[in-house]
């Protein structure tokens, strides 16, 4: 008989942060391209070892294509950090952009509601 690994329980899992960001730029961006360009500065700006604490997520299902709004994911420790990545993407594949930070929230849920503009739980997909 085998036996699964336990879960951690959620008082010792690491706290997350989102953070929601739009992309100014002359042309509408694809999703890879842009999430070539974060790594890039995160990379360039912080090195392999602090990247990797960063605990970064791009969520892809999140990012629309026709607002170029998305959701990263995150340790809640180092949001700072993540914020002074994206301010130094300068461009994503041949167009030249620009990343605002909108806001930092603790869940996916207040995050759509607050800035993806999601009036109500029938709007979530």
């Amino acid at each position: 008989m085998k036996s699964q690994p336990k879960i951690l329980p959620p008082s010792l899992r690491q706290k997350k942060r989102y953070i929601i960001f739009k992309v100014l730029s002359e042309k509408p961006v694809e999703y890879m391209e842009l999430v070539q360009s974060i790594w890039r500065s995160l990379l360039n700006f912080l090195g392999e070892l602090k990247t990797s604490e960063l605990n970064i997520w791009i969520i892809k299902n999140l990012f629309d294509q026709k607002t170029q709004r998305g959701l990263i994911r995150c340790s809640h420790k180092e949001v700072e950090y993540i914020r002074s990545a994206l301010a130094l993407v300068e461009e994503a594949g041949e167009t030249r952009v620009l990343i605002k930070v909108e806001g930092v929230t603790g869940t996916i849920k207040s995050a759509k509601k607050k800035y993806l503009g999601y009036k109500d739980l029938t709007d979530f997909k």
